[in-house]
C-alpha cells in the first residue's frame, strides 16, 4: 500500500469515527428524552398501586431520576 492510500484511508476512518461520534450524541440525546419520563411515570405507577390501591407504602430502592 502506497503512502497516498495510507492517507486516503485514514481520513476515510477519521470520518466514520466522526460520524459514530455524531451518531452516539444523537442517540445519547433521545435516549434522554425518553428515559426521564419513564422514570417518572414509574416513580408515579409505584405511588398509585402501592399506596392508593394496596394502601402500603412505597418500597424505598434507587431514585431513577438521580440516574438521568
Amino acid at each position: 500500500m502506497s503512502k497516498n492510500e495510507e492517507r486516503i484511508e485514514i481520513e476515510e476512518l477519521k470520518e466514520q469515527i466522526e460520524e459514530l461520534f455524531d451518531l452516539n450524541k444523537n442517540l445519547e440525546s433521545k435516549l434522554q428524552a425518553f428515559i426521564e419520563p419513564c422514570a417518572i411515570g414509574h416513580e408515579q405507577l409505584w405511588k398509585i398501586v402501592r399506596e392508593d390501591i394496596q394502601g402500603l407504602p412505597v418500597p424505598n430502592g434507587i431514585n431513577l431520576r438521580d440516574m438521568i
